[in-house]
């Protein structure tokens, strides 16, 4: 977490020259539109990764206590509150991957096409997460749409959102982690030592 907040700190230090000189303004029909028409292309995607991992959360569920299982597992009291805590967090990520590192990619390879630039962004999104293998696969498939999107729309919000809901749901619903305790704990025992 320091480190991303470090990295975060020095692109934020070189914001401008990465504004003028990486990102050429889009052009003006996208502008216009681009709120929607990126929501839109977010959204659907993630609200369909959702429901997959509601339906494994479910089935992992009942598997292990039946309905009550189930209920348990993907009605979770602490997801809102979950989401509301990892949603700083993905934008830190989806500010330093899309805005910095995609834009150096795109510099350097100016030649590659959009779908190409974006599979090597998603694979280093997917190294950060190397330590789950299972997370890392996510990381890679999540990071390669979220950048194809970064580079048609240019907006931070609807990825962070998305990525947000999608990490929270596949914590809770898949792993069966709950977030909120697991972060509680890790700042009580910042402050306990």
């Amino acid at each position: 977490m320091a480190l991303a907040l470090f990295a975060l700190g020095l692109v934020l230090f070189d914001a401008k020259h990465t504004k003028s000189e990486l990102w050429v303004p889009l052009p003006r029909d996208v502008q216009r539109t681009r709120w929607q028409q990126c929501l839109l292309s977010t959204m659907v995607p993630t609200t369909l990764v959702i429901i997959v991992f509601l339906l494994v959360g479910i089935a992992i569920g009942y598997q292990g206590a039946g309905w009550p299982g189930a209920r348990a597992r993907v009605l979770h009291p602490y997801i809102p509150i979950a989401i509301t805590l990892y949603l700083p967090w993905a934008l830190v990520q989806q500010t330093l991957f899309q805005v910095y590192l995609l834009g150096r990619l795109q510099a350097l390879f100016p030649a590659l096409p959009r779908l190409l630039l974006s599979t090597f962004n998603g694979l280093a999104f997917a190294l950060v997460h190397v330590t789950n293998p299972w997370i890392a696969v996510i990381a890679a498939l999540g990071g390669t749409a979220w950048s194809f999107l970064y580079l048609r729309y240019r907006l931070l919000w609807p990825l962070a959102i998305s990525h947000a809901l999608v990490g929270t749901t596949f914590y809770y619903w898949v792993y069966g982690h709950d977030l909120t305790r697991q972060w509680s704990s890790t700042i009580q025992g910042l402050f306990t030592r």
